[in-house]
């Protein structure tokens, strides 16, 4: 009975939009029900003697492997690549700065050290000693006197001031 009434609710609402009232002119019944019909196969085609024929069950696509580790690989060597090279260029510029710096102190040393040197050759020179000794109150030297030891003989400008200096 369950049957009957779902078959009669689909036939009634099929009536209802065919535009009949429901309820009225047909009876439901198993006799009235009709056997819906396939429809046609279509006719298989034959492959022609040149064409090669299809294998008889398709081989499946292996599968691929997941593409998002693999981005995420890429895409975090890339990030290290970049951050190694803002590193490495930082420390470089470190450097740069560091290796500046002391080449300003060479450059500051070198200058000290031609002044110093400058300044040993002009207190080395003779004519400094001569004026630093003349203001001290010292006089010049006569010419030098030589004494040979074995004739005992005086060589040089003056002998007379020798002797008169050896007589007092």
């Amino acid at each position: 009975m369950g049957t009957a009434t779902g078959k009669q609710s689909r036939r009634g609402a099929s009536a209802r939009s065919s535009g009949s009232a429901p309820g009225r002119g047909r009876t439901t019944g198993p006799a009235e029900e009709r056997p819906r019909a396939r429809p046609a196969a279509k006719p298989r085609r034959r492959p022609s003697a040149g064409a090669t024929p299809r294998p008889a069950s398709r081989k499946r696509p292996e599968p691929r492997a997941p593409r998002m580790p693999f981005v995420l690989l890429v895409l975090g060597l890339l990030g290290g690549a970049l951050v190694s090279v803002l590193a490495l260029r930082t420390v470089l510029i470190e450097d740069a700065f560091a290796i500046n710096q002391l080449q300003q102190e060479n450059r500051k040393l070198t200058e000290r050290e031609e002044e110093l040197r400058e300044e040993v050759v002009h207190l080395e020179s003779s004519e400094r000693i001569a004026d630093e000794a003349e203001e001290l109150g010292m006089e010049p030297g006569e010419a030098p006197r030589f004494l040979n030891v074995e004739s005992g003989e005086i060589t040089g400008e003056s002998g007379s001031d020798l002797e008169e200096a050896g007589q007092r």
